[in-house]
C-alpha cells in the first residue's frame, strides 16, 4: 500500500485512492465472511464465557462494516430489537446439548430476555454443573465412605509358623506360653498366682472345678423352694430344673 499513496501530496488524495481500491466491494465481501463465521460458530470445547466473547467480537466487527442510513428513529430502534433477538437465537443455538434444559426455559418465556441476561442464565447453569461434578468426583456416597474406612486402620495379619495359626506371633502363642491365655476376660493365670505347668507335662493346664459344700447346697434349695411359691408355673418348672442340677452336682 505504501508505494501507491506515498507520493500523494495531501491526505485526502491518499484516502480517495484507498477508498477506490478497498471500497464497497471489499466491504461486502468482508460482511459475508463475518456473517458466515457467526452462523457456523459453535461452542464445542469452549466455556460459555469464551463462546460468548467470540460471538460478541464477530458482532462488533460486523457492525463496523455495515453502515445503514436511517431516516426515522423508530425504524432504527425496531431494527436493533430484531438484531438483538437474532443474536440471542444464535447464541442459544451454538451451545452444547448439555444446556438443552436452560435453553428450553429461556425459549418458553413469554418475553425473550436480552442477550446479556440470557448469557448470565447460561453461565450460572455452567457453574452449577461444575460444582455438581466436583462433588460427585469426591465420592460423597455412603458406599465410598465405607470403602475408605475399610481400607484404613487395618493391622497386618500375623501368622506363627509353629502352630500355623493367624492373628498372633511367637510371643502370643498359647501353645508355648499357656500362662498368657485369657479365660473369658479374666487376667492371665500367672497373675492369679496359679502355678505354671512344667514344659515336660505338656502345653495344657488342668483347671479344677469349684464345688459347693453340702450346707451351701441346702441353703440354695431352700431359697429356690421359697421362690417357686410366688412364681408362675413356667418359673416353677425352671426352678425345679435348677434344683435337679444342683442335686446332681452334690452327688458327684
Amino acid at each position: 500500500i505504501q508505494p501507491l499513496i506515498l507520493r500523494k501530496s495531501i491526505a485526502y488524495d491518499m484516502w480517495t485512492v484507498l477508498a477506490r481500491m478497498y471500497g464497497r466491494k471489499k466491504r461486502v465481501l468482508r460482511t459475508y465472511q463475518i456473517k458466515r463465521s457467526i452462523y457456523s460458530l459453535k461452542q464445542g470445547d469452549l466455556s460459555v464465557a469464551s463462546f460468548f466473547v467470540a460471538l460478541k467480537t464477530k458482532w462488533e466487527e460486523l457492525d463496523y462494516h455495515v453502515n445503514d442510513d436511517w431516516h426515522c428513529g423508530s425504524d432504527h430502534a425496531l431494527y436493533w430489537d430484531k438484531e438483538w433477538m437474532d443474536w440471542t437465537f444464535i447464541f442459544l443455538g451454538g451451545l452444547r446439548d448439555e444446556f438443552e434444559s436452560i435453553r428450553s426455559q429461556i425459549l418458553n418465556c413469554d418475553e425473550i430476555p436480552g442477550i446479556e441476561e440470557v448469557y448470565a442464565w447460561v453461565e450460572s447453569e455452567e457453574q452449577r454443573r461444575q460444582v455438581m461434578h466436583i462433588d460427585s468426583s469426591h465420592g460423597s456416597s455412603p458406599s465410598a465412605f465405607v470403602s475408605r474406612a475399610s481400607g484404613t486402620g487395618q493391622r497386618s495379619v500375623r501368622r506363627w509358623s509353629h502352630c500355623n495359626k493367624l492373628g498372633h506371633s511367637v510371643d502370643f502363642c498359647w501353645d508355648i506360653h499357656p500362662e498368657k491365655r485369657l479365660v473369658r476376660g479374666r487376667p492371665p493365670s500367672s497373675r492369679r498366682g496359679s502355678s505354671v505347668p512344667d514344659s515336660s507335662q505338656g502345653s495344657s493346664s488342668t483347671v479344677e472345678k469349684s464345688k459347693l459344700s453340702s450346707d451351701q447346697i441346702k441353703e440354695l434349695q431352700a431359697y429356690i423352694s421359697r421362690l417357686t411359691t410366688t412364681q408362675e408355673e413356667t418359673s416353677t418348672s425352671e426352678g425345679a430344673k435348677l434344683t435337679q442340677a444342683l442335686v446332681a452336682t452334690s452327688d458327684q
